[in-house]
């Protein structure tokens, strides 16, 4: 094999991966790709029990998706392949375009040739010289370039930085995604913790998460003050969480409005009640307790719980504030001004209690047992804590990609190459968006030379 086929071959494989066709299929792939994080359920590779069952029930559809990592798409290999034939293909085509971007960023050393698709206008009856036109021209933020009778006018080389910055974005955008795809050690858990509760990572548990048990995690505390909820009626406008931080100091948290703490992020997103139950005997003594959660937003506050066999349970509906409005019960507010429970209880089968029930009312089961709620009813959040390695990466690419836009839209490349003539001269123009600005633009530096008219004579020319 000689060299000229080898450098055939090589052009070849540059050509495909720069090609505009790679790049259409590749962003249809990594569309497919987030379709499927959306659609197919997305399961903690650790957990073999979850893997297993969700095998059987979904059979070789599931099998495949797993081999391919649609299970957890924002870690699979599939993904990752994806973003670095993307960086590849974007780096390749920036490479290609290297030359036309510096040559377009360069001012001319000499006019370029007008096309009929520049803007035209005439103007006769002056006698403007070429350094009195270019005067004119510059006055209106244009670097000129005087050659002969011709006098040729640009603006905007930013725009061709900004052009530059904005594909440049995009790099950084996906070097974002192909270090999310690759971080073993990103996770995601949801837990709730109630008002005036401590939250440690390494002691709380998680209601779902993808944290290793063998993992080293820095450290996450706080402790959860208060939450806040803003209310219109029964509708729930708003709320916060108030965390106060082991160094000093304390943070809002929203669900707009996380709280970062490197490596860690935490948002709020839900909040709820968490009344206690218990059941005591005839001195007293709690025989079994438990704290319930009810969840108001986004889900009406209900539960279910067993409060001793498996025939024995209640049925609860919590109103934090409670009304009675005819016949249908409502809350006033999320406040617990007047807190009530609309209960059922089923014990060992049968139906002993169904109605309302203040905190602290009790109600006899039989044989010396009394079931009640406990008066202290406390708030508490769902908080999301999230440590994905690359966000960082991906929040700096958006970052750039603003600057890219600012750059390429603050300052329009224009130009314009005005032509002088025997008593008239012709004004040239082009530029890329805007082009009704433009023509107006150009109207109005046409104007301005016509009223600028010849320079005037000296005491020489004059004798």
């Amino acid at each position: 094999m000689n060299a000229q086929v080898i450098s055939t071959w090589l052009r070849r494989q540059y050509d495909f991966l720069a090609s505009c066709r790679l790049a259409v299929v590749l962003l249809a792939v990594l569309t497919a790709m987030l379709t499927v994080y959306l659609l197919v359920p997305q399961l903690d590779p650790t957990d073999a029990e979850a893997l297993r069952r969700w095998e059987e029930t979904s059979g070789t559809a599931a099998r495949l998706a797993r081999a391919l990592g649609l299970t957890d798409v924002q870690h699979s290999w599939l993904l990752f392949g994806t973003y670095v034939l993307l960086f590849v293909n974007l780096l390749l085509c920036m490479i290609r375009r290297f030359r036309v971007v510096v040559r377009l960023y360069r001012f001319p050393e000499s006019p370029p040739v007008v096309s009929p698709l520049w803007l035209q206008r005439q103007v006769s009856g002056t006698g403007l010289g070429p350094e009195a036109a270019a005067t004119a021209i510059r006055r209106r933020g244009y670097r000129t370039l005087v050659s002969g009778n011709t006098i040729y006018g640009r603006r905007g080389r930013l725009a061709i930085v900004g052009h530059w910055v904005f594909h440049l974005s995009f790099l950084v955008l996906i070097v974002g995604g192909m270090w999310v795809a690759a971080a073993p050690d990103g996770f995601r858990g949801t837990v709730g913790v109630g008002e005036g509760e401590p939250f440690d990572l390494h002691k709380t548990p998680f209601l779902a998460t993808k944290i290793s048990r063998s993992q080293d995690l820095p450290d996450l505390r706080f402790k959860m003050e208060k939450i806040e909820v803003l209310t219109e009626g029964e509708q729930v406008r708003s709320f916060e969480a108030i965390f106060s931080k082991p160094e000093g100091g304390q943070v809002t948290v929203g669900i707009n409005r996380p709280y970062r703490n490197r490596p860690y992020q935490v948002l709020v997103h839900g909040f709820g009640y968490m009344p206690g139950w218990v059941v005591v005997n005839k001195r007293g003594r709690m025989l079994r307790g438990a704290w319930v959660k009810l969840v108001p937003f986004p889900e009406k506050a209900e539960e279910s719980f067993s409060i001793g066999t498996d025939e024995s349970t209640v049925s609860v509906r919590f109103f934090p504030d409670y009304q009675a409005n005819g016949k249908e019960a409502r809350s006033r507010s999320h406040e617990l001004l007047n807190p009530r429970f609309e209960t059922s209880i089923v014990w060992r089968g049968k139906q002993i209690f169904e109605g309302l029930l203040e905190p602290g009312q009790r109600v006899e089961l039989g044989k010396g047992q009394e079931f009640f709620f406990l008066p202290e009813i406390r708030k508490y959040t769902m908080l999301g804590v999230m440590q994905e390695r690359g966000h960082e990466i991906i929040f700096a690419g958006l970052g750039i990609m603003v600057l890219g836009i600012l750059l390429r839209y603050a300052r329009i490349r224009k130009e314009i190459l005005v032509r002088l003539g025997e008593g008239s001269l012709q004004v040239f123009g082009r530029n890329e968006i805007l082009e009704n600005l433009f023509a107006e633009e150009i109207d109005r530096l046409a104007a301005d030379l016509a009223e600028a008219g010849p320079p005037p004579r000296s005491r020489k020319e004059m004798a």
